[in-house]
């Protein structure tokens, strides 16, 4: 059960961390101590304790990454980043004293920490506002936590995904689109004629067409067909950021 609300003070249940000093297996901010690479540093941020603890699990298992802390809020995630300066930096967006897609932005600027969202799924509105904020990945929870495991790898090495063309970009047209626009844009892809649309959506031919020239000039695109292949494209990626693990690098 995830806690009721924030907590008053941080406390060692806040910030749970190994410590750096004398740790022969960290790896520095730079990749390497005495010239040697050694695992890479993560930092966990989760509200619910015990998938903190059984995710802190599931990394320590694996000899080339070692958790240095584990957060259960916002506040005690920014003191693990400033005092650990992780390499990648795991978290539930869903936090009780923070929205997570702000604290993703706050930490991708004061950091060079690489952010992995691991969450549940995601409304597409949410999946935008998370690409914007600059995180490296969206894995969902619902898949085997060696995806988990194999996101992070990827992002550490630097390697892109095959759906990499999804971007910020790509997925604000769509969602700069009004309810009315987006209905209207459904219809006309579906091949619906503009008086159809209007009595469906009980407003004037007009008003459709308005819609349709609005939808066109946000999506880039200057008729139906293109509209069609816009829709089509961009929900097929967003779909597939909710079942498989992706990284934006």
């Amino acid at each position: 059960m995830r806690s009721s609300g924030p907590p008053s003070t941080i406390t060692s249940k806040d910030v749970v961390g190994t410590e750096t000093v004398g740790d022969p297996r960290l790896r520095c901010t730079g990749g390497t101590r005495d010239d040697v690479r050694g695992p890479a540093s993560i930092v966990l941020i989760d509200d619910d304790w015990i998938a903190l603890s059984r995710l802190r699990k599931i990394i320590e298992q694996n000899s080339d990454l070692v958790v240095v802390a584990a957060c259960r809020c916002a506040t005690g995630a920014m003191l693990a980043v400033e005092r650990h300066r992780p390499a990648v930096l795991i978290l539930d967006v869903r936090l009780t004293d923070r929205d997570g897609i702000e604290l993703i932005r706050e930490i991708t600027a004061k950091s060079d920490a690489k952010v992995i969202v691991f969450t549940a799924a995601l409304h597409r509105d949410a999946i935008v506002g998370i690409l914007r904020s600059g995180a490296a990945a969206i894995v969902s929870k619902d898949q085997p936590a060696s995806m988990l495991v194999s996101c992070v790898r990827k992002v550490l090495a630097g390697k892109s995904s095959p759906l990499q063309a999804l971007t910020a970009a790509d997925c604000g047209g769509a969602n700069s689109l009004s309810s009315r626009e987006q209905e209207v844009a459904r219809c006309a892809a579906a091949g619906a004629r503009n008086k159809e649309i209007a009595w469906q959506l009980g407003i004037s031919e007009g008003t459709v067409k308005l819609h349709l020239f609005h939808a066109y000039r946000k999506l880039g695109v200057s008729n139906r067909v293109g509209l069609a292949r816009s829709l089509l494209q961009i929900t097929r990626q967003l779909a597939a950021i909710t079942f498989v693990s992706i990284t934006f690098v």
